[in-house]
């Protein structure tokens, strides 16, 4: 009997042990779980006129263990492509503010892509006595910047390694907020969807639609089938709302033929062209093609044309069997 009894509290000791251990392994589990996985710490978008105070922040990241995306190291292929991969790979984005930043298109684009893509942007002064202005102030608003000309190198250094570490802890934060909120999603029964009653704003025309009367009628189409009138839908399907204006005139063919050029001349030039030819159209001067929209429409397009890559692929098989069946009725 006493026996037994031991056994038993062996067993119960034993099993709380486990119990314990598995608590332990589930929580590191969860917290590296809830940490998104970027191949860069941050990106530095700089413009070259300030390449050398830029550079020595980019070696003394590189000395203190930092994964650091800066154009001089990892520029490989077409520029736009290369820029927008590096933002979408890297958790944070220095901005180093000067005149010529502010003034430089490249930058620019740089700068709107990674506010869009709701990247942290840590702002540095690489300027004298400089003070954002027109997009850039708007873009920073009331962020905390860092003045490396009002500062020592490394004092400077440290307020902007601060300031990352604390955007390192939001974007944790708002990773366990997502989480949470998923798990609410799958226990919540799903409400009806009614995003399609909506207007649709053209800030181009100033015109408002309802989607109810886009068409579907391309999604039933491959591409190299689709009329002017399918182009312009797609474009509204996934609000391309500027492409909708650019592509007016275009059918699938013209469009595929778009998509070959981008290839062969690549997507800087490209969109160039279509940031000149949109510039004529426009009513709106106001108004222009920016890189995030541009990257949207090639991403879209490659997926449609993926999509009907896999559906030919599969049409002769359907046609196979149903001559079969022909042959044997």
């Amino acid at each position: 009997m006493r026996k037994s009894k031991f056994q038993t509290i062996v067993i119960r000791f034993y099993s709380f042990y486990l119990y314990c251990i598995f608590l332990i392994f589930w929580s590191v589990q969860r917290k590296s779980s809830l940490t998104l996985n970027y191949e860069f710490d941050l990106m530095i978008s700089y413009c070259w006129a300030e390449k050398k105070v830029c550079k020595q922040i980019f070696e003394r990241l590189k000395t203190k263990g930092y994964r650091v995306w800066f154009d001089e190291q990892n520029m490989h292929g077409n520029t736009l492509s290369a820029m927008a991969a590096a933002i979408e790979n890297s958790q944070c984005i220095i901005l180093c503010m000067s005149e010529n930043y502010e003034k430089s298109n490249a930058c620019h684009h740089e700068a709107e892509y990674a506010y869009v893509q709701n990247r942290h942007l840590v702002p540095l002064v690489v300027q004298p006595k400089y003070k954002a202005k027109q997009w850039l102030g708007f873009m920073i608003g009331t962020l905390l910047y860092i003045d490396f000309t009002k500062h020592e190198f490394e004092q400077a250094f440290g307020m902007m390694e601060a300031e990352m570490k604390a955007a390192n802890e939001v974007v944790e934060q708002t990773a366990r907020k997502s989480v949470v909120n998923s798990d609410k999603k799958k226990i919540e029964p799903k409400k009806q969807d009614n995003i399609s009653k909506d207007p649709v704003i053209d800030p181009i025309e100033k015109k408002v639609e309802s989607k109810k009367q886009i068409s579907n009628i391309h999604e039933t189409k491959q591409i190299n089938e689709w009329t002017s009138d399918d182009v312009i839908s797609w474009c509204h399907t996934h609000q391309l709302l500027i492409f909708a204006q650019l592509l007016k005139h275009y059918d699938g063919a013209s469009l595929l033929r778009l998509h070959t050029m981008t290839k062969t001349k690549g997507d800087n030039d490209i969109f160039r062209l279509l940031q000149d030819d949109y510039q004529q159209i426009s009513n709106n001067g106001q108004i222009k093609l920016t890189l995030t929209e541009f990257v949207r429409f090639q991403t879209e397009l490659d997926k449609r044309l993926e999509r009907d890559t896999i559906q030919k692929k599969t049409m002769p098989e359907k046609n196979t069997k149903s001559g079969i069946l022909c042959s044997l009725l």
